[in-house]
């Protein structure tokens, strides 16, 4: 049997999967699936051996620790089983994995391997699959005759039809700002959307033609909007924010009418089939249901958070996007059949990007999707073949500014698109307690996320909306950028000495940057979340997200680079550091702020009792002495608490300004080194437009 140490930079590819040591993932047709380690590591010596017996004996020599306390014939038959669930294989007609009773297993299926040497060379090499392998390379060679025949004649065939945006046509105007993390539907005569902020949203309408906004009436609280029924008749809406935690999911009739809550759904995210039944993701996971809630079952299994699932007209084909294990950015678009099979990626984000949200036009030709670069949103069209061979066609950009669209929905007709359409401007203010009112803060400037030294001498913040980290003194003198595109940061803290800066970017990954500039030092990656400092400056803790729909936090020693999970953090969410030996952080329903002693390892409710319209933001002052924290609903409000004796403290009503969102869809609020809360105030627009396709 080869070693796996001379493997390590060994890729292996067989039918529609690729099996990479080094990367440690298994893929299909590009997308990445759930595999645990040992069915992992027991996959890689099956392939590494295609076509030879591997006994059980090998398997536990090499790969079960000897001083291991699990039943080793347990363990095995329940990684194989996984094994075979993952490759969809079936024990008793297998295509990959043989069983040979008494003797072991041995890999069916022919398999290609690219090994890299120190040099970064590559070769390729097939590995037959015991008996009757010629005879796969027969089947295979006419394979590919018969594929390059019809190849050539699919690409002698006419391209597809590319429109352009002919016109633009502003429907709303009332200043509202319109959420870009939910989605926009329209039955033909009207737009529905969201308007409000993470925690306050309501779901609205205007007239295809444009108008006045009607607010939809329902007891269902701060309802996000995930889809439309295909006869019109009722929206799909989640109770609650914009996170990836699932929950219940609602059914509001149309006109009017008495929500219904369909069956004992909880998603994050969902859609309509259009016979009515119902397409929701439950973390990495994507279920189809009845059409009131009853009998779901799995589809599909994925890496990363299912977002945006989107059914084609005729019901047999889906789109979705994956997002990192952090739940704020997007990965890939995925396509599959109906029923779960040939998954594939068909857009990936990359620098040039983040993608997300695609939507099927109504002839099932299209998908129409948008990209995020530079703080600029766009909106995309893909053209979709059906059929076996199915031509790659290449993304056709739509818009191009002056202003940024996302989550489109084209009409049924396909003539027009309708869309929010932002322009991205904030205005950095602070709440003056003496004066009762708002006013700018460092002139103003487009920035989110500031965060101050302990001493009130310096501030870092990230420009809005590209995200770039800069630093300055208290005062807006001395101004340096510290990073530059395509890094996009997300919430910066300032180390207690103020000579660092700790920021998180959308690939999930945390550096640590000096504040005089420099090269950024990596020092977590992989689904983190946004890290802030302990008192002494030596630790971090961070969340992160093994399980997506279940994040957990974790700390990060500096000095030793040892990392370990701070225990009871699972369902909780921006956990930051607000004295020596305390955190704070708020479950994934937002109910409350919990508090974690280090010294007792225990979790504690921060301020007793549910917070009234749930938590939205929070932050601690540069003094580690309070806890800022905001709350949504109709009357959202801005509070502070001591941590000294828990005293709880109103500062503001925050009815009355307009909220900046961030990429995550979220507001912020920051303390200044005199206690005042900051925040950005939306000054651009968020408004619904028509956009009039012309079309060849």
């Amino acid at each position: 049997m080869g070693s796996t140490a001379s493997r390590m930079h060994t890729v292996f590819r067989f039918g529609p999967f690729e099996l990479s040591e080094r990367e440690g993932e298994l893929r299909k047709n590009g997308v990445r699936l759930k595999l645990q380690e040992q069915p992992f590591r027991i996959l890689v010596e099956l392939v590494a051996n295609a076509g030879k017996v591997v006994s059980r004996e090998e398997l536990q020599q090499k790969l079960w620790p000897a001083d291991t306390f699990v039943d080793f014939d347990v363990g095995l038959n329940t990684a194989i089983r996984k094994l075979r669930q993952a490759l969809n294989d079936d024990a008793e007609n297998p295509r990959y994995i043989e069983t040979l009773a008494k003797r072991g297993y041995r890999f069916m299926a022919p398999v290609i391997d690219t090994a890299s040497d120190t040099n970064g060379s590559s070769a390729g090499r097939v590995h037959a699959a015991g008996i009757g392998s010629k005879r796969w390379i027969w089947i295979a060679a006419a394979v590919v005759i018969i594929a390059v025949a019809a190849g050539l004649i699919f690409w002698r065939t006419r391209g597809p039809a590319v429109p352009i945006v002919e016109a633009v046509t502003q429907l709303t105007d009332d200043g509202e700002p319109k959420s870009y993390a939910t989605k926009t539907v329209t039955d033909g005569v009207r737009v529905y959307f969201n308007e409000g902020i993470r925690g306050s949203l309501k779901v609205a309408q205007v007239a295809v033609t444009g108008g006045s906004i009607a607010a939809i009436p329902t007891t269902v609280v701060a309802p996000r909007l995930v889809g439309l029924a295909p006869e019109g008749s009722a929206l799909l809406v989640i109770s609650g924010g914009i996170g990836g935690v699932p929950i219940p999911l609602w059914e509001i009739p149309l006109p009017t009418g008495e929500a219904r809550r369909l069956g004992a759904i909880e998603a994050q995210d969902a859609s309509f089939f259009p016979d009515g039944r119902i397409l929701f993701a439950q973390g990495s996971d994507l279920y189809v249901a009845e059409k009131d809630g009853s009998n779901p079952r799995k589809l599909v299994s994925v890496e990363g958070l299912i977002r945006q699932p989107s059914i084609s007209p005729d019901g047999q084909r889906l789109v979705f996007t994956t997002w990192s294990d952090n739940s704020l950015f997007p990965m890939s678009i995925i396509e599959s059949m109906a029923d779960g099979s040939g998954l594939h990626a068909i857009v990936n984000t990359s620098e040039s990007g983040q993608v997300c949200c695609a939507q099927w036009s109504p002839d099932g030709k299209y998908i129409l999707f948008q990209k995020r670069h530079e703080g600029w949103l766009d909106l995309w069209l893909l053209p979709m073949e059906s059929g076996f061979f199915q031509r790659a066609y290449q993304p056709i950009q739509l818009t191009n500014g002056p202003l940024s669209y996302g989550i489109p929905a084209q009409s049924r007709d396909g003539k027009q698109i309708f869309a929010v359409g932002l322009k991205f401007r904030g205005e950095l203010v602070r709440f003056d307690v003496r004066a009762n009112q708002f006013v700018p803060f460092l002139s103003g400037i487009s920035a989110f996320n500031p965060t101050f030294s302990r001493d009130g001498n310096w501030v870092a913040y990230a420009s809005y909306p590209d995200n770039t980290l800069w630093r300055s003194r208290s005062d807006g003198s001395q101004r340096l950028q510290l990073t530059y595109p395509p890094m996009q940061v997300y919430l910066p803290f300032i180390s207690p000495d103020g000579k660092r800066v700790v920021y998180g970017n959308t690939k999930g990954e945390i550096y640590v940057i000096s504040m005089d500039g420099g090269p950024p030092q990596m020092v977590g990656e992989g689904n983190a979340g946004a890290a802030n400092w302990s008192a002494d400056g030596n630790l971090l803790v961070f969340e992160t997200a093994r399980d997506p729909a279940h994040p957990e936090s974790q700390f990060v020693d500096l000095r030793t680079g040892k990392r370990s999970v701070v225990p009871g953090s699972q369902d909780l969410e921006g956990v930051q550091w607000v004295s020596e030996d305390m955190l704070v952080a708020v479950p994934t329903n937002a109910a409350k702020l919990e508090i974690f002693d280090i010294r007792t390892q225990k979790w504690s409710d921060l301020v007793p009792g549910k917070v009234p319209g749930s938590v939205v933001n929070w932050a601690h002052s540069p003094d580690y002495q309070y806890v800022y924290y905001t709350t949504g609903g109709a009357e959202p409000q801005v509070l502070r608490i001591r941590l000294a004796d828990h005293k709880v403290e109103t500062i503001a009503s925050l009815k009355d300004i307009r909220r900046a969102l961030g990429p995550d869809g979220n507001t912020q609020i920051s303390v200044a080194p005199d206690g005042s809360a900051i925040f950005t105030r939306d000054v651009g627009t968020q408004e619904i437009y028509a956009l009039t396709l012309k079309w060849p």
